[in-house]
């Protein structure tokens, strides 16, 4: 089962890095593409930090950081240690870290080309600004952290329940 994850990693990152070049080659900043309407467009921004633009000066260290931490969930696949339901959601991360890791350490800053007028409509009341373009690697490193916290809920309520179970059935009956 160590294989099929870091099949996935492979393929995504092969077809992150593929958007972005077509990105890069085929995108303007400022202008907006409408994909689906309402909710995703094409637009594009070179982005040296995170959203919003946060840590913009620390463009080195941040692909270093998402290069380790990418390649650190790569081990972790590969040493069959990690609980099944962990192992899909963990690939989505890595392949997001690497994908923004790779473009980071390749071009000085990462390539986004993403946008959501949905997303905006949260943000601007909240923030005065619209939700950052982001790109793929962004939605893999999400899907895949809510996956993980959906899964430690699920664990957590089953638990729960687990030990309501227990403390229901070791419970004396009392004779009327």
């Amino acid at each position: 089962m160590r294989w099929p994850p870091l099949g996935l990693i492979a393929a995504l990152l092969a077809l992150e890095g593929l958007l972005k070049a077509w990105a890069a080659a085929n995108l303007t900043p400022g202008v907006d593409r409408v994909l689906l309407p309402g909710l995703l467009h094409l637009g594009f921004t070179l982005n040296p930090g995170m959203a919003w633009g946060l840590l913009g000066g620390f463009t080195a260290p941040l692909a270093l950081l998402r290069l380790i931490v990418g390649l650190v969930i790569v081990a972790a696949l590969l040493s069959g240690r990690l609980p099944r339901a962990r192992r899909w959601p963990l690939a989505l991360i890595a392949a997001g870290a690497l994908g923004n890791a790779v473009d980071g350490l390749a071009r000085g800053a990462v390539v986004d080309y993403l946008t959501s007028p949905l997303l905006d409509v949260v943000t601007l009341p909240l923030t005065g600004r619209p939700f950052p373009i982001f790109n793929l690697s962004d939605v893999l490193v999400c899907t895949g952290t809510l996956w993980l916290l959906l899964h430690a809920w699920q664990a957590e309520r089953r638990a729960g329940h687990s030990a309501s179970d227990r403390r229901a059935t070791s419970q004396p009956k009392e004779n009327p």
